[in-house]
């Protein structure tokens, strides 16, 4: 769900700021040091950072259903989690920091629920309306100097961004989950070019009918378990990869997966499901 969720509000920041996703990056990496240190673009970065539930909409009343052979069925009350996401821009200059900040800023405040149309995947199926809220001052972070020191990483502006989702107890996941080792990897720029980090973009299609774009298919690069979601023209993008032997995996609702081996520089990196 919290993958959904980050390509929901990268997909909401492209739109409402607007952003040019050919000249202005948005991640949801962690703000480290070492993550500043590769960025080669101006860059707005979505830290989840805080995940718990929301005490003032809990409700112990218990939901009531009736199908349509008039059976009664009685099931607690959705939980409502609050995920917080730490906002913070980079560019090369301050005054450009600064003005993206504040269309960022404007953006979310704009917008106090995510429109329905950006909605990806299981999201589309919340029971309630997604709230959002942001730079309230019961949820800031109580010392910015802790949060950038844990990070190490130099002191800057943070918009707090809180998105509340409804969690039915009642429900249990079932799908298969492929979760990655983490992985360090040191890059050495001066070598023949196997560490130089690229920016990848591709295309799904539909294996059956190569003129049929896929949306909402899950792309994940295999090296680094990094994943990302097609967009209505079935597009997906990778930034930070290293150069050299790569796989794509790709799912989509009622298909195989499938697995595509590329090289990195390559012409294309356009997939069938």
């Amino acid at each position: 769900m919290f993958a959904e969720l980050d390509e929901t509000i990268r997909r909401l920041l492209i739109r409402e700021v607007p952003l040019d996703p050919s000249e202005i990056d948005v991640s949801f990496a962690t703000p480290d040091r070492e993550w500043s240190s590769r960025l080669t673009r101006p860059t707005v970065n979505c830290f989840l950072c805080d995940v718990r539930e929301n005490v003032k909409l809990r409700s112990t009343e218990r939901q009531v259903r009736r199908d349509a052979n008039n059976h009664v069925t009685s099931s607690r009350a959705p939980v409502r989690i609050d995920a917080t996401y730490q906002l913070t821009t980079w560019a090369r200059a301050a005054e450009d920091e600064h003005q993206l900040l504040w269309r960022v800023l404007s953006a979310v405040i704009r917008n106090s629920t995510i429109p329905t149309d950006l909605l990806q995947g299981n999201l589309k199926q919340q029971p309630l309306a997604i709230p959002t809220s942001a730079v309230k001052p019961d949820q800031m972070p109580a010392n910015f100097a802790d949060l950038w020191q844990a990070l190490d990483n130099q002191i800057r502006p943070v918009l707090t961004y809180v998105v509340t989702l409804a969690l039915d107890p009642e429900v249990v996941a079932t799908s298969p989950m492929v979760l990655k080792a983490p992985v360090i990897r040191a890059y050495n720029v001066e070598s023949d070019g196997e560490g130089v980090l690229s920016r990848i973009r591709g295309r799904v299609y539909d294996r059956q009918d190569r003129a049929r774009r896929m949306a909402g298919a899950l792309v994940v690069l295999q090296e680094t378990g990094d994943r990302t979601i097609s967009d209505d023209e079935g597009h997906f993008t990778f930034g930070g990869v290293p150069r050299g032997s790569i796989t794509l995996v790709v799912r989509a609702a009622g298909r195989e997966e499938a697995t595509w081996p590329f090289r990195v520089p390559a012409p294309t990196y356009d997939v069938e499901v």
